[in-house]
């Protein structure tokens, strides 16, 4: 029974143990002073002293429950404590009481339905129980699934840090504070690796009880400390981020609560708290039970090596690489949109080879004349979706379409003199044919014939976005320069060519590349349709991913693999900034009309009398040197075959890019009409540069070919880190190929890759392997829990 206080001792102990009570009605109120509640939830009777907290905790005490739970003492000590306080001469003679049910807490399933309890009494015991299914217990756990304390709410929980205390009372303390919190049933030494499943992989505090070297009866003891190694190494095996905390001042974490503890205290601790090795748990475990001395983890693992970053670094971007006409537009239209410098910086090289094309030519050799560079050039941009690569693009082109829009304009007006001219001509014919009957009839010979009728006007084209092989030929018969092709999605157009039955197309687009290479149409009804020469630039904006698949497809050996993607030499995949920053402001103006001032004359050349270039002697030196190095990295042995290919075809690109700065800085100085033909040492040494420039993108472009091991190595430790494959520690080839993911989609592909990851430690083979009856042995794999910290 509980010792009985009057109401002058109930006043005297809680004014001097718990202080801020309120009289409200028949009862005082305040914040509970076990679980440090901020609300007036703690209620006591003022007459019995008996008191209850109606949130976090609960459940009621009585005085002597009450400074048990506060202090921690046993039962005479509380007892006491309470006697001094209230000035009551000793401890009654004869007073005796049984063990009293003092706490209950709730272990409930995941779906929060109550499985059991654990009950504390006073003096200090536990005992389990749980619900017969008719409003009463059964005190054994018997056939009773084991389960974590507070298990919904630690589920519930988005907060990756986890926090384990030795037992009830602790957990509900410290769950005051917002934390997400836990222990096993039954206290210190009755941790099972099963609880570890419900963590895995989480960052996991094991606050250690700070337990005195011996027990009462002097056998040692350091029951706390053991307890947390014990937990601490179950919790590393099964993936988890592992810390000890040992709290000040106090015993465990309810005493360093009550203590005056706060969650900025405890931060600060953890602060300064690292992670655990195999290696410290083992110090740990040797320090606090010298019994086990010398053990050590029994499947340790290493720390894993890192794998090969995704994407290859490329070179930055440096506006020395352009010409002077072009470096004050491209770097407004870089810093107004929030992209790269190299996204304009490309578009507008690429612009300015579709609109010379074969306006201008270059002999790279001093005198072998047979052979021409006509510097037309493909290439794009490759970002995610809703990284500007369309608004760049129209940016940059802007002046291309400006002049596109005067000559449409120029047509019109053309178009409707030449039907005058018809009409003229359609009189005068009907006038002739009078004449000459008139005069056939008078034995007179017949007059003389007319002329033939106009030629109607040819639109004058830049630039095309949509149209079929045999429209793109018709405008190239009318455009003899060549013609600019821009399109938003590249592996769009690339897919459509590798269709069954356009094989035409694909070929007609190859000789485009060439620039100098005839093509002819015949069709039934359409007659014949010749092309001197054929001659097209292209620009657009490929996705990564889009362009990783065609890629993987297009470079295997077939009917695809002709060379068509190593023509897009212009391929830039730069690093994006983390950090951006509003700009709203005007377009340079003054940058822009240069730089259409630069297109405007460029365009102006007759394609029939195209300038040829040279070299200047300095620039042909710099160009022997630069493709000596060049063909001897071309036929060594050391690159991917596609890459060999790329590379191959920069014996053009380096000669077009020079001539194309060349003549871009020539039309703003207007040294167009200069008789001195040749390109100078300071473009020529741009066009290396760039060269060099290219070659680090192309890199990172090609990485998933030249390297498919390691890209699905990469892809397959994406995977494995994002639990989409072996979240419980294991899985098999077949656990992955069935996936479809790209580059991991057979056996021998998933084979390849766990290699990789077997060989940086992120996974080993498993002992044992899974036999299906009758079949092959499904290889196994465990995964190393150091990577999901």
């Amino acid at each position: 029974m509980p010792v009985p206080f009057s109401p002058d001792e109930v006043r005297t102990y809680y004014e001097t143990r718990v202080r801020g009570l309120n009289q409200t009605g028949g009862e005082w109120r305040g914040p509970c002073p076990v679980h440090h509640g901020k609300r007036d939830s703690f209620a006591v009777d003022s007459n019995t002293g008996q008191s209850y907290c109606h949130s976090q905790c609960a459940r009621g005490w009585d005085m002597v429950g009450l400074e048990r739970e506060l202090t921690g003492a046993d039962f005479v000590a509380a007892r006491e404590t309470i006697f001094q306080i209230v000035g009551r001469p000793g401890a009654l003679s004869g007073y005796s009481s049984g063990p009293q049910i003092v706490a209950a807490y709730d272990y409930r399933d995941e779906g929060g339905l109550l499985r059991y309890q654990t009950v504390r009494f006073d003096p200090k015991d536990f005992k389990q129980r749980r619900p017969d299914g008719k409003d009463g217990w059964i005190w054994n756990l018997k056939g009773v699934r084991l389960l974590l304390y507070r298990l919904p709410a630690l589920l519930a929980s988005k907060t990756e840090t986890v926090f384990i205390c030795e037992g009830e009372k602790d957990v509900d303390a410290l769950a005051e504070l917002g934390l997400p919190v836990t222990c096993n049933p039954m206290g210190a030494g009755k941790w099972r690796n099963e609880y570890a499943t419900t963590l895995q992989g989480r960052r996991v505090v094991v606050i250690t009880d700070n337990d005195p070297p011996t027990d009462e009866r002097g056998k040692p003891h350091f029951k706390g400390q053991k307890h947390a190694g014990a937990v601490a190494e179950s919790l590393l095996r099964h993936g988890c981020e592992v810390r000890i905390l040992k709290l000040p001042r106090c015993k465990d974490a309810s005493e360093w609560l009550a203590d005056g503890g706060t969650l900025e205290e405890l931060q600060e601790l953890l602060h300064g708290c690292r992670a655990l090795t195999a290696s410290d748990l083992t110090a740990w475990q040797a320090r606090w039970s010298p019994a086990i001395t010398g053990r050590i983890i029994s499947d340790e693992w290493p720390e894993t090596l890192p794998l090969h970053s995704e994407l290859p670094p490329v070179e930055a971007f440096s506006e020395a690489l352009l010409p002077v006409s072009f470096r004050s537009l491209i770097a407004d239209v870089s810093e107004r949109m929030q992209v790269p410098i190299d996204y304009p910086a490309v578009v507008m090289v690429l612009a300015l080879a579709g609109v010379v094309n074969r306006r201008a030519t270059i002999q790279p050799k001093d005198n072998d004349t047979s052979w021409i560079v006509v510097p037309n050039l493909w290439g794009g941009l490759i970002a995610p979706p809703g990284f500007m690569k369309s608004p760049v693009i129209q940016a940059a082109t802007r002046p291309l379409h400006q002049l596109q829009a005067a000559y449409r304009r120029e047509y019109q007006s053309s178009l409707a003199e030449h039907a005058r001219a018809i009409e003229e001509w359609e009189l005068s014919r009907s006038a002739w044919r009078d004449l000459s009957k008139a005069a056939l009839k008078k034995g007179k010979p017949a007059l003389e014939r007319l002329p033939d009728p106009p030629s109607p006007p040819l639109l004058r084209r830049l630039i095309i976005n949509d149209a079929t092989f045999e429209a793109m030929h018709q405008t190239m018969s009318e455009n003899p320069a060549g013609i600019l092709v821009i399109r938003d999605e590249l592996t769009g157009w690339w897919s459509q060519l590798d269709r069954a039955g356009r094989e035409g197309d694909r070929a007609f687009c190859l000789q485009a590349w060439n620039g100098d290479t005839g093509h002819t149409i015949d069709r039934i009804g359409r007659g014949t349709i010749h092309v001197e020469a054929c001659c097209m630039s292209m620009l657009g904006g490929i996705q990564p991913g889009r362009l990783r698949s065609y890629l993987a497809e297009a470079l295997e050996d077939g009917p695809s693999n002709d060379g068509l993607i190593q023509r897009f030499q212009l391929l830039v995949w730069p690093d994006t900034e983390g950090s951006w920053k509003y700009v709203d402001r005007p377009p340079n103006t003054a940058a822009e009309e240069r730089a259409a001032e630069v297109f405007r004359k460029l365009a102006a050349i007759d394609p029939a009398n195209a300038i040829r270039f040279r070299f200047c002697p300095q620039a042909q030196e710099l160009f022997v040197e630069w493709i000596t190095e060049l063909e001897v990295r071309v036929r060594g042995d050391e690159l991917h075959p596609a890459l060999v290919s790329l590379l191959s075809k920069y014996r053009k690109l380096m000669p077009a890019l020079a001539l194309l700065f060349e003549l871009a800085d020539r039309a703003v100085a207007d040294k167009s009409g200069s008789l001195e033909l040749c390109v100078s040492l300071e473009h020529t040494a741009q066009a290396a540069e760039w060269c060099g420039y290219l070659q680090s993108h192309t890199h990172r472009i090609y990485s998933c070919v030249t390297t498919p091991q390691m890209r699905a190595a990469q892809v397959l430790a994406e995977k494995i880190k994002s639990r989409k494959v072996g979240a419980n520690g294991f899985f098999t080839h077949r656990d992955v190929y069935v996936k479809g993911w790209s580059g991991l989609d057979n056996p021998e592909a998933v084979k390849l890759a766990a290699l990789v990851l077997l060989d940086a430690g992120w996974i080993r083979e498993q002992d044992g392997e899974v036999k299906r009856v009758g079949g092959r042995p499904s290889n196994r794999y465990q995964v190393n829990p150091r990577i999901w910290r």
